[in-house]
């Protein structure tokens, strides 16, 4: 976002906590990046920090993503009179967007799920817009390496399963390895991908489990990756067993690679998984993502079917250009009221 917006002529500033990451994927931009403890002291260095900046750089419209950056934004848009745009991207505390729904402020909701949430918590309706998450995956292109089965030396006739997101146990991974025993008596050239960052002592301890159950040759575990469009095209459908999502994006990112997914009926995945039209709709349990898993290996015909319903719908409603279009009329809206 900060990159295109910037690339249109618009100054932006980028303020995050210490990630280096953000310098690394910024850098060469024009984006400027300022970064900062926002936690310590309870917040108030971090807002004396926002404030100078509203001070200094004379913001037309400040974009606040989460609770803490909306905590800290509404005070220095209002001490400055700047217009504030805050994107809710999960199940959180809703004071904070009431507190923001005044005057030319807009609060975005990244499904209808959470403008559902957002209403019920009396965030008053006209403030609110409704803007999806977008990818750009479909137009994604990469040389051509070796295949990924030979990197993971894994045998040719491995059926691949995905599931993308950081090893964390709020996405899942524990009921994707329960399933996996009773899905491999079914369909024993299964494999599953778990592509994303390890976090912590859960991932230590998911590994040391698929060890235990003897699944070590049926579970890899890629790390974080920055080719995962790739990985994605050597799945043939990819999982998500998340106890909350609100619009995922590794969803996107696997519709957008004709992917189709079997996720779980939570939040706003059924606003892009589609149940047998872009995927498979399953409850939070092994047994039914056993199911899902198990229907999608045994029919071919109609995963790819799935997989290509699951593009057109990213074409339709959810390309990247279509969220930046959507979200610049929220921006436009904010600095003309």
């Amino acid at each position: 976002m900060a990159r295109r917006l910037q690339s249109q002529g618009h100054r932006v500033d980028f303020a995050s906590p210490p990630i280096p990451w953000v310098v690394e994927e910024l850098g060469g931009t024009g984006v400027t990046v300022h970064q900062f403890d926002m936690k310590g002291g309870w917040g108030i260095p971090a807002l004396r920090q926002l404030s100078r900046l509203a001070r200094e750089r004379q913001y037309d419209l400040v974009h606040a993503h989460l609770s803490r950056a909306a905590y800290l934004s509404l005070v220095a848009t209002a001490l400055h009179g700047i217009p504030l745009v805050c994107s809710v991207h999960v199940k959180t505390h809703y004071l904070v967007y009431r507190l923001a729904a005044r005057k030319s402020n807009r609060v975005i909701a990244v499904s209808n799920y959470i403008q559902g949430l957002l209403e019920g918590s009396h965030v008053p309706a006209e403030f609110i817009d409704v803007v999806h998450n977008g990818t750009d995956f479909h137009d994604m292109q990469y040389e051509a390496e070796r295949d990924v089965k030979t990197e993971f030396n894994l045998p040719a006739n491995r059926r691949l399963i995905g599931l993308v997101g950081r090893v964390a146990e709020e996405k899942g991974h524990l009921i994707a390895v329960n399933a996996l025993p009773s899905l491999l008596e079914e369909h024993p050239d299964a494999h599953i991908l778990f592509v994303g960052r390890n976090e912590g002592e859960f991932a230590d301890f998911l590994a040391k489990l698929v060890e235990k159950r003897d699944l070590s040759g049926r579970v890899t575990f890629t790390g974080n990756r920055g080719d995962v469009a790739r990985l994605l095209d050597a799945m043939e459908f990819s999982i998500l067993p998340s106890s909350a999502e609100a619009c995922p994006l590794a969803v996107l990112e696997s519709m957008a690679r004709k992917r189709p997914v079997v996720g779980a009926r939570i939040g706003g995945v059924d606003e892009l998984v589609i149940h047998k039209e872009t995927g498979l709709l399953a409850e939070q349990t092994p047994e039914d993502f056993r199911s899902g898993m198990s229907y999608m290996l045994s029919n071919d015909d109609d995963r790819l079917r799935m997989g290509s319903n699951a593009l057109q719908l990213i074409h339709d409603r959810f390309t990247f250009d279509q969220m930046m279009e959507r979200l610049e009329a929220v921006y436009s809206r904010a600095v003309r009221t």
